[in-house]
């Protein structure tokens, strides 16, 4: 309305391009009706100029009107139809945002004083846009990083409950059996009488000692597997899918295409571990996957991270424009690492196709 004002132009439009890629789509209008405004927003014909403008980078007038514009429709009152317009690319550092349109009837509004200073225009305007998705996109990660920190709290704080049960339930329980064994066989080599110990409750004793191993076994590998330490990330996988796939009862398989010799980066490899984990938890809790393949491939200086599952899939929209909600933290921590390493995470799926994860991170 403001730009309206100082050019003394009856109509303007802005098409602004969507940022996750696709045709434009109407930001802002003044002058126009609701059922002009509309048309326009749903006018998609290649052969308008207007339409060409953001590939060109260049102001375009357009007089006449092509052939069913929804601007033929459009009368100023007292037989004044609109004839011309001028499409403005909105610029910002030499790309494209959007394109701000003025229309009107009279050709000479548009003359090359005033086009030059609609192009500086729609610089600033192009710049403005730009500055503000960046604050919008700022305010978004900060939100979200307060919202995965309070889910790192509120998981470690689980992890720790859930280290006490187990602490208290599976190895507090056996250690406590095994007191009660070791004083009685210290009593039977006290000669106590009437206290023996038979090879069967030996035998129950061994069991329940390597029952006590195996569970604090699980629950350290569960924190930090020292394989991924000790051998490093192949390994690690190996054996973590391994688990996985017994315990879920999951078909998975890992392929490793260029790890064969050389260890990653520890930084690299906690994270690509982390992501993978991840990822196949939420196969797990959300896919209802019958079958996933892992792959792990050094590509040219980077490596690649690919799971691929076989589920229900999920619509990615609301993750791609980035909408808050706690069903995506899981998927945006694992961006988040990777992005921490200069890498990218994408993710491809749809209601009924499965999902897919790709990584890539540089190897250092």
């Amino acid at each position: 309305q403001v730009i309206l004002e100082v050019t003394g132009v009856p109509a303007g439009w802005i098409h602004l391009l969507p940022e996750a890629g696709g045709g434009p789509v109407m930001a802002s209008s003044a002058g126009l009706s609701q059922e002009v405004a509309e048309a326009l927003a749903r006018y998609r014909s290649p052969e308008c100029e207007c339409r060409k403008t953001p590939y060109s980078h260049q102001p375009v007038v357009v007089h006449p009107f092509h052939a069913g514009c929804p601007l033929l429709a459009l009368d100023l009152g007292a037989n004044r139809p609109l004839t011309c317009h001028v499409t403005v690319p909105l610029l910002a550092r030499s790309r494209v945002l959007g394109v701000l349109n003025l229309a009107g009837d009279d050709l000479a509004l548009f003359d090359e004083q005033e086009i030059m200073l609609l192009n500086t225009l729609g610089r600033q305007l192009g710049v403005a846009i730009e500055n503000t998705r960046l604050w919008d996109e700022l305010k978004k990660r900060d939100a979200l990083r307060g919202q995965m920190l309070e889910q790192a709290i509120a998981a470690q704080e689980d992890e720790r409950r859930h280290i006490a049960r187990e602490l208290h339930d599976q190895a507090g329980q056996a250690l406590t059996s095994i007191l009660v064994w070791l004083r009685a066989l210290e009593a039977e080599a006290n000669g106590s009488a009437g206290v023996t110990v038979s090879p069967n409750r030996l035998q129950e004793f061994k069991a329940i000692v390597a029952d006590t191993l195996d569970g604090v076994h699980d629950l350290a590998l569960e924190l930090r597997p020292s394989v991924l330490d000790d051998l490093g990330l192949v390994p690690a996988l190996q054996r973590y899918v391994h688990t996985h796939q017994d315990r879920h009862q999951l078909a998975i398989d890992l392929q490793t295409v260029g790890l064969e010799r050389a260890r990653l980066l520890p930084s690299v490899e906690t994270a690509l571990y982390r992501i993978v984990q991840e990822a196949l938890t939420n196969v797990v809790q959300h896919a209802g996957a019958c079958e996933v393949s892992l792959l792990l491939e050094v590509r040219a200086g980077s490596i690649v991270a690919i799971v691929e599952d076989d589920g229900c899939g999920f619509d990615t929209g609301p993750l791609m424009r980035g909408e808050m909600d706690e069903r995506w933290l899981g998927l945006s921590g694992m961006r988040e690492r990777a992005e921490l390493l200069g890498g990218r995470l994408t993710i491809e799926s749809a209601p009924g196709t499965g999902t897919t994860v790709f990584v890539e991170v540089p190897l250092g």
